[in-house]
């Protein structure tokens, strides 16, 4: 029974499928470098293993040799590929090495082209065989070694050296489980072509093992790689969701400042327009009054100060650094107090120094916590407790509005999801429990002593 050549075909097949699937996978420019070097490694594999077919099935010596010298030139031309393919995965590229490794090859084809039995051999007198355990013949030559073939062994040996060194100068460098993958397929490759030469040199008789070898660095590395390939792919698209975010963030920013300064300022400036239009004629028959209208016209002047002194700290986190958070969420609650007309309790226990970043993302989540009660949580009342101390900072906002159900945030609303978004930035835990009728609360914990 033919048992080599189905074995053959599917280690061909295989190797074929690989290559040209990593192909793809480097002219969609994901880590184009790495997966085309690869995908040539796979492909010089199938070459391999074809020739070796059609070496195992020479009836002659003239068919044998140029059976043999293709096998040899592609099995060359694969280590070369497998050279640079270690150098790009392990990062590890010392180019006068690899371009004498090379050369090495190069020299290995050129005596495999012009020697007339080809790299191996100087000389074939003729073809014999034995047979298998299972009672399949194996062709193997007759014929004298040629000296040439130390250029082979030369460059077998350098490769392993190099490959074996850049394994073990990617696990210095962290990368465990990647170095580990590559020097255990590589390691069955190099045994599985020593076991071949062996054969060559006729210390053993027995089947090529080589295209075994290929087929296990093949299946071990494109794994490996699909696995960082699709690791990669999923970064990116987190990536892209904190882009959409972030984008979407920097818009409700956009249009809460929009809105603030439309019901605020701009409604305080229009207010003292008016007044100062109408105080030079009222100041001739009405000077008490007019007297009045300044001092009004003086308070609101301040009040709109005040308000845009707030909404630029928000923008201008530098702005932050004279104020407590403490202070700024008594500023931000009597603001939103005085504009909306909830009763807004506020307390802080505790109030040392932090930096700009954490007070900017506890204002900013209680500033769209309140924005989003006033919308759509029907409360009247609202408490922001601040609790600040040696071990952690615990901000709770709690209303007695209407709640809702988790399950049924339409599609669309990201106000939660932002919130969320923030306090993973300074590594806070942000948690949310409503129910409907029972009103809403959110806790933000920041611990100022991290856990090692």
């Amino acid at each position: 029974m033919a048992i080599i050549p189905i074995l053959l075909s599917i280690c061909a097949g295989i190797c074929l499928y690989v290559g040209l699937l990593h192909l793809l996978i480097g002219f969609q420019r994901l880590q184009p470098a790495l997966h085309i070097w690869f995908s040539l490694s796979c492909l010089l594999a199938c070459c391999y293993i074809l020739d070796l077919m059609v070496m195992c099935k020479a009836t002659n010596i003239e068919d044998y040799i140029l059976a043999r010298k293709g096998v040899a030139c592609f099995g060359f031309i694969f280590a070369s590929c497998l050279v640079w393919f270690v150098a790009k995965y392990t990062n590890f590229q010392p180019m006068r090495l690899i371009l004498a490794l090379n050369s090495i090859y190069l020299i290995c084809i050129l005596s495999n082209f012009f020697s007339p039995a080809g790299i191996t051999y100087s000389h074939i007198s003729r073809l014999s065989s034995f047979s298998l355990p299972w009672g399949e013949l194996i062709i193997y030559p007759e014929g004298k070694t040629n000296p040439l073939i130390g250029f082979q062994l030369l460059g077998l040996t350098s490769a392993t050296i190099f490959m074996f060194y850049a394994c073990y100068y990617q696990y210095l460098r962290g990368e465990k489980q990647a170095a580990l993958s590559l020097s255990i397929s590589v390691a069955i490759l190099i045994a599985t072509i020593q076991h071949d030469r062996l054969v060559d040199l006729q210390v053993i008789k027995f089947m090529y093992l080589a295209e075994f070898g290929f087929l296990s660095f093949v299946l071990v590395m494109s794994l490996y790689l699909a696995r960082e390939l699709f690791e990669a792919v999923k970064l990116r698209q987190q990536l892209l969701k904190s882009e959409r975010l972030r984008k979407i963030a920097v818009e409700e920013e956009r249009n809460r400042l929009a809105r603030e300064l439309h019901d605020s300022v701009s409604q305080i400036l229009f207010s003292v327009a008016s007044i100062a239009e109408a105080l030079p004629r009222v100041w001739q028959r009405h000077p008490e009054t007019a007297k009045q209208g300044l001092e009004e016209l003086a308070q609101m002047t301040q009040a709109a100060l005040a308000e845009m002194r707030y909404l630029l700290s928000g923008l201008r986190p530098n702005g932050l650094a004279g104020q407590s958070l403490g202070e700024l969420l008594q500023q931000l609650t009597q603001a939103i107090q005085n504009k909306a007309k909830i009763q807004i309790t506020t307390t802080v226990v505790g109030d040392q120094p932090l930096s700009e970043e954490v007070k900017l993302v506890f204002c900013r989540i209680t500033q769209e916590a309140l924005n989003n009660t006033i919308k759509h949580a029907q409360a009247t009342q609202v408490s922001v407790n601040l609790h600040n101390d040696l071990q952690q900072i615990a901000l709770r906002i709690r209303d007695n509005g209407c709640g809702f159900n988790l399950k049924d945030i339409p599609s669309g609303h990201f106000g939660i999801q932002i919130m969320r978004e923030r306090a993973e930035l300074i590594g806070a835990s942000f948690n949310l429990d409503s129910h409907p009728g029972k009103g809403t609360e959110i806790l933000l914990i920041w611990d100022l002593v991290k856990p090692r």
